[in-house]
């Protein structure tokens, strides 16, 4: 399953790696089919695009709120689009790939990082205008980008894949851990202190900069796709069929706040229980408010830092859509990007309509 995202969609469990027949089937997220299945063409200027810019029917799998305003978000076959008007109108980049793209962050609001399949790196001085590929020695997918500083950039991916930059995405150093697991998310919640996760329930902890990693207990084999620490001590992990985690010691525990914490097949845990449940991709905060997304149009919003989380819809014609990536302003601004050129921006939890502002 590599070369697709979300990466490690088949959720292996550590018995067995390798699931079969109707189970194996049961245990994909219900995106993966909306992934495989043929890209509707959008006549209409619908998803992220808008009168007088660009059309956006890429999937979109990543996105960076640089101010209230302006954004930027990545997606399929180097898809990069520019908003400087809260999503009324995007303008397309010029980038040096097709490769897919599958996160992007930036170091203030000129340069900026994406990356993706196939060890795709390329980097942005200007806002997102302009892009250059960038050499980062290997070929594995890459599924999340992060600065941890000023110029201090990470990416990882496949097969505990982990690269540092310290000139802001010029130049990278291998520094891949030593697990054979698919890391697909990260979180900083300063420079010293950083979290990886992956499949496996896998979180690492580093307190040294990156100098270092230590694998957490985390209580569950399932795959973990999102991970955020608003504080070295305060963070959330989210995965594979609804799994909310939540820790408020740096790791060392967790709780369960919504999901299971087992791998269950399809017939064991049934087909309604499964919907309910959808597999969760992203989470983000600013400030006590936080956002979960995943698949069918999944949003979970909370009011009370993480506390309790209520679902939120987003506007009719966009509900159905899987939701991957998320961003969020210092000012409290929302952006969610998913399939077929979503991008909607949200506000105190709530989202805008096509065409509105929130």
């Amino acid at each position: 399953m590599h070369g697709t995202f979300p990466p490690n969609r088949r959720a292996r469990s550590r018995r067995p790696k390798v699931r079969h027949g109707l189970a194996a089937a049961a245990a994909l997220p219900i995106a993966l089919l909306l992934l495989s299945a043929p890209r509707p063409v959008r006549a209409d200027g619908a998803g992220g695009g808008a009168p007088g810019g660009a059309r956006v029917v890429e999937n979109l799998y990543g996105a960076k709120l640089l101010d209230e305003d302006h954004a930027v978000v990545v997606g399929a076959f180097g898809a990069v689009f520019r908003t400087a008007d809260g999503g009324r109108n995007w303008q397309a980049a010029k980038v040096p790939t097709r490769e897919y793209l599958f996160a992007v962050d930036f170091d203030g609001p000129s340069d900026g990082v994406a990356v993706g399949k196939a060890g795709a790196i390329v980097t942005t001085a200007d806002g997102g205008e302009t892009w250059t590929r960038r050499e980062g020695g290997t070929d594995r997918n890459l599924f999340s980008v992060a600065f941890s500083a000023p110029k201090h950039a990470w990416a990882v991916g496949d097969w505990g894949t982990v690269l540092e930059s310290t000139d802001g995405g010029a130049t990278w150093t291998n520094r891949s851990l030593k697990d054979d697991v698919v890391l697909t998310s990260q979180s900083w919640p300063d420079a010293s202190h950083g979290y990886l996760a992956g499949e496996f329930g896998t979180v690492q902890k580093t307190e040294d900069g990156g100098a270092t990693w230590t694998k957490l207990p985390t209580g569950t084999d399932k795959t973990i796709f999102g991970v955020a620490f608003p504080t070295a001590q305060k963070g959330w992990a989210v995965g594979i069929d609804g799994l909310v985690l939540r820790t408020t010691d740096g790791g060392a525990t967790w709780n369960l706040q919504r999901g299971r914490m087992g791998i269950e097949s399809l017939e064991a845990l049934g087909f309604m229980e499964a919907l309910r449940n959808p597999s969760l991709y992203d989470v983000r905060f600013s400030g006590p408010r936080g956002y979960v997304v995943g698949d069918i149009g999944t949003v979970l919003v909370s009011d009370d830092a993480g506390e309790t989380w209520k679902e939120k819809k987003l506007p009719t014609g966009r509900d159905m859509n899987w939701l991957r990536g998320l961003a969020v302003s210092a000012g409290g601004r929302a952006l969610v990007v998913g399939s077929n050129g979503l991008a909607a921006f949200g506000r105190d939890g709530e989202f805008a309509g096509k065409g509105e502002r929130p």
